[in-house]
């Protein structure tokens, strides 16, 4: 069994204190948007309610995910109060877990400076630090995918029952919080991994009694009270939302799914600035892997990890930008293997050309941010007009960048040790691009202005309603800032729930219904996006807040 000194460790510490000064700040600064905001909301709406076994989303019953994610985030609010950062809170930890054990393994499979290495390019990468900023399940599958594995090798090394209890507990912890597909990954990863030439050991941890009957345990009584409340709900979460999903059958549709090709070239866009070194660490790992002793041979696990996340997805018909976001943990501890046989290689070149091409794609990106902005539009409307609202900070990067990575280039042809710090402060800089990016798109993509208007200006008898939106869940940023229920309007079908709604839970309407409203004595007020077309009846409309990407219009000012 392999040792590991204490020294290592603090070296581990001091990579979770880094990760904790770059991801602590931006969650007291980004709003809630549209596409995070219901994790916010139904943890509230729970507390509120004393339930914490029935979520409800805006007060509509919300089925689709387990609750895993909701109950840590009322453990947050119970703690701290309700708020943007106290909503965050669980991801922060998250990431902190994620880099962690990402860390371990690294030190179980390579070395301690590989695995601090690989934890760096990991917290560091793009697609990592923006995904950090917002709240989703997929962080919580990623933690729990990161610690089975950690687990499962720990068990390959020593069959100890502490190792089965951390393998099974990861296991619970994947399915609690998106379903299957938090078994999926872990089983299959481990049966490739271990099933060629290890099968007994393989054997025994998966049909270990105690291991099973605790998953039972942990699993089971959700599964019966939630089916006992609302009697179909096991149909609707294995059926619809597991297997009908993978196919593209979901009813009714609830996402635009990404085109194959778009998928993979935001899995090359997550990983940067790292993604230039990817091919060649692969190809240097596939060689070397079986030269170098049982660590390097066992390294074939974090190829089998990346494979076995990116081929589901790829065969999968349901498939949005954020789903390769687990295979971003294995890929990054080959590239911090990469690294650090540079360090170990004083002659070492290897990182000349990535850094030159990074620094030549640092000047086109003017030209790339138009066509980001047409294929997230595609999927998403707020996206829409983006590249207008970043093309101040877009030109910033276009000065710094490149002259930064050229720099790198120099230090590369001499110094390996200097080019590697180079790219390491270069991956923090774009992470500092990427925060403020995030800040100067916030009010496209988040309700927050409209909503907190709302919550001073709109009475106790007033209706809120938000025009037509591709899924009702995307109304959960304006009801969670405005601090109370609003209904939305459904324009060709869309948006729909998956599943009956009482008439008194139900907050969709339709046209003619708004059209009612809106001639009506109440007071209503209207949110409408820039980018959709405003209703005959309502083009004389009054705004009592026009704001970027949206304005928010009232029938009786």
């Amino acid at each position: 069994m392999r040792r590991t000194s204490s020294s290592g460790f603090w070296s581990g510490y001091f990579l979770l204190i880094l990760c904790l000064a770059v991801y602590l700040p931006p969650i007291f600064k980004v709003p809630l948007i549209r596409a995070e905001a219901m994790y916010a909301l139904i943890p509230r709406e729970m507390l509120a309610a004393g339930h914490w076994l029935l979520a409800t989303l805006n007060g509509v019953p919300y089925l689709d995910k387990p609750p895993l994610l909701y109950w840590f985030t009322i453990l947050a609010y119970k703690i701290f109060g309700v708020s943007e950062a106290a909503a965050r809170l669980p991801i922060l930890i998250c990431t902190l877990g994620e880099v962690w054990f990402t860390y371990l393994l690294g030190r179980r499979l390579f070395n301690p400076r590989a695995a601090w290495l690989g934890g760096f390019v990991l917290l560091s990468c793009i697609g990592f630090f923006a995904l950090h900023l917002q709240i989703l399940i997929d962080h919580l599958i990623t933690l729990f995918l990161i610690a089975s594995l950690y687990f499962l090798v720990r068990w390959q090394e020593e069959p100890h029952w502490r190792w089965c209890v951390g393998f099974y507990l990861a296991l619970a912890g994947g399915f609690m919080s998106k379903g299957f597909i938090g078994l999926v990954f872990p089983l299959t990863i481990s049966v490739c991994y271990l099933w060629p030439r290890q099968r007994p050991v393989l054997s025994r941890l998966f049909f270990n009694p105690w291991g099973l009957a605790l998953l039972v345990v942990v699993v089971v009584p959700w599964f019966v009270a939630v089916e006992q409340a609302h009697p179909g709900f096991l149909r609707h979460q294995i059926i619809n939302e597991q297997v009908m999903r993978f196919f593209g059958e979901r009813q009714p549709p609830d996402i635009n799914p990404f085109p194959l090709a778009q998928f993979w070239i935001f899995f090359v866009i997550w990983l940067m600035p790292w993604t230039l070194l990817l091919p060649e660490a692969l190809y240097r790992l596939w060689r070397e892997r079986g030269a170098q002793g049982a660590g390097l041979a066992r390294a074939r696990l974090l190829l089998i990890w990346a494979a076995v996340i990116m081929g589901f997805y790829t065969l999968s018909s349901s498939r949005i930008e954020y789903y390769s976001l687990p295979a971003l943990p294995p890929l990054a501890l080959v590239l911090g293997w990469r690294l650090d046989r540079c360090l170990a290689a004083p002659r070492d070149r290897s990182l000349f050309l990535p850094l030159l091409l990074l620094g030549l794609l640092s000047l086109g990106v003017m030209l790339l941010l138009p066509q980001l902005e047409r294929i997230c539009g595609a999927n998403r409307r707020e996206f829409l007009g983006m590249f207008q609202l970043i093309k101040p900070e877009a030109r910033q990067f276009t000065y710094w960048l490149p002259g930064l990575a050229f720099l790198g280039a120099l230090a590369a042809w001499r110094k390996p040790a200097a080019a590697v710090a180079g790219f390491g402060a270069l991956a923090l800089v774009i992470s500092y691009f990427t925060m403020q990016t995030l800040l100067l798109l916030s009010p496209h993509l988040s309700d927050k202005i409209p909503g907190e208007y709302l919550q001073q200006h709109a009475g106790p008898k007033d209706l809120l309603v938000m025009e037509s939106i591709e899924e009702f869940e995307y109304g959960a940023s304006l009801a969670y800032y405005a601090g109370r229920r609003i209904y939305i309007v459904q324009r060709h079908g869309m948006p729909q729930f998956p599943y009956p709604v009482s008439p008194q839970e139900n907050n969709l309407i339709s046209p003619e219904r708004l059209q009612e409203l809106w001639s009506g004595p109440t007071r209503v007020f209207l949110l409408v996006d820039n980018v959709m077309p405003t209703d005959k009846g309502l083009g004389h409309a009054t705004p009592a807040l026009v704001c970027i990407g949206k304005r928010l219009l009232v029938n009786h000012p």
